[in-house]
């Protein structure tokens, strides 16, 4: 009795991570999801590679209480601060994934966004204090090295919270991309640059859907 109770208490085991495994098969992992390093400006966080323009400064860790940005983080202790310029000049990072998306294959993501109520820095156009708040998007690339927007896999709308949402979003790849991008971009269809943000935290893994699965556009934020 005693062998046949640990054999099945075993088999459960052994059934169970199985079964485990099996829902973690094909989940694509990013590194540093939530964007945590020392807060500073002009410097991505560990992990993410800068895609801005030649002469212009990377992205921030925030909240450094540089730009006047101070928000608390949504999760852990700090998060990405991306901006656009009105000298028609915006952020961008990104990073290899732990696999490559597959073709044909449909996958859930989330993050969370926000706009802060102030970064403050100094217009490029008139060389004078400027408030970075006119609300900007985030864009969503899939490509086949750093920086490389070879497709777009998903937009926001405007990012006009200044509390932090979750966005969901449902990919739908056309090719093997093996690269993520995260871009701040200006209110389409553009007809004059401005200056704003977006702050993003807390990016989930990239699950495998069935193609006809539906996700939510945002959700309230879970506090910490």
């Amino acid at each position: 009795m005693r062998l046949r109770f640990v054999a099945g208490v075993l088999l459960s085991f052994f059934l169970c991570s199985f079964k485990l495994s099996g829902q973690q098969e094909g989940v694509i992992t990013l590194v540093n999801p939530s964007f945590e390093d020392m807060p500073r400006h002009s410097k991505p966080p560990r992990g993410w590679t800068d895609c801005g323009t030649v002469g212009e400064t990377p992205p921030d860790v925030q909240p450094s209480g540089t730009f006047s940005v101070t928000k608390p983080a949504v999760d852990g202790d700090t998060y990405l601060g991306m901006v656009v310029r009105d000298n028609d000049t915006w952020e961008m990072v990104s990073q290899r994934l732990s696999m490559p998306m597959k073709k044909g294959q449909c996958y859930a993501f989330s993050i969370h966004l926000c706009r802060s109520e102030l970064y403050v820095s100094t217009s490029r156009i008139s060389d004078e204090t400027a408030n970075y708040t006119t609300p900007a998007k985030l864009r969503i690339y899939g490509g086949f090295d750093h920086c490389d927007k070879q497709y777009l896999l998903g937009e926001t709308n405007l990012i006009i919270n200044t509390r932090w949402l979750e966005y969901q979003f449902k990919f739908e790849p056309i090719d093997n991309y093996s690269y993520i991008s995260f871009e701040a971009f200006y209110k389409t269809p553009t007809l004059f640059p401005y200056n704003g943000n977006i702050l993003l935290d807390n990016a989930s893994a990239i699950t495998p859907i069935p193609c006809e699965e539906e996700v939510a556009e945002t959700l309230p934020a879970k506090q910490p």
